[in-house]
């Protein structure tokens, strides 16, 4: 079960997640879907993929060791949409618009080897075993 809530830590329960390393493998975006394949250790296999959905904006290497994603609290979320454009700052004099876009768009967030942190603003995240047809 993935974990939703703000502030959640290691959302997909990854036992030792430091040992495996993500990919990005496909964003679509007609549907805002993001699909990041996730390899332990060397091999060349993808052991499952993470899908991202509803996606309004990621940073990140093509490729990072580490799959630890948490769920940054809620203002975070806020001025990472404000930095990027994709809110203006008329948002924050109205709380009840504010609380309806933290309820619907979460930030996640991953530490890498890279020199900045993953960055996924998007409304869900699942693990999956295997990706549609048209993707595989």
């Amino acid at each position: 079960m993935v974990k939703s809530q703000l502030g959640a830590t290691n959302i997909f329960n990854i036992t030792d997640s430091v040992q495996y390393r993500c990919q990005v493998h496909h964003y679509h975006s007609r549907v805002s879907r993001l699909y990041l394949r996730v390899y332990k250790g060397q091999t060349d296999i993808p052991v499952f993929y993470l899908l991202f959905s509803d996606v309004a904006y990621f940073d990140c290497p093509v490729n990072w060791q580490g799959a630890n994603f948490s769920i940054a609290p809620a203002d975070d979320c806020i001025a990472l949409m404000l930095e990027a454009g994709l809110i203006g700052q008329a948002i924050l004099q109205f709380p009840d618009a504010y609380a309806s876009i933290t309820e619907y768009a979460r930030l996640y967030v991953a530490k890498s080897n890279a020199q900045r942190p993953v960055k996924i603003i998007a409304n869900s995240a699942n693990m999956v075993k295997s990706l549609p047809t048209e993707l595989a």
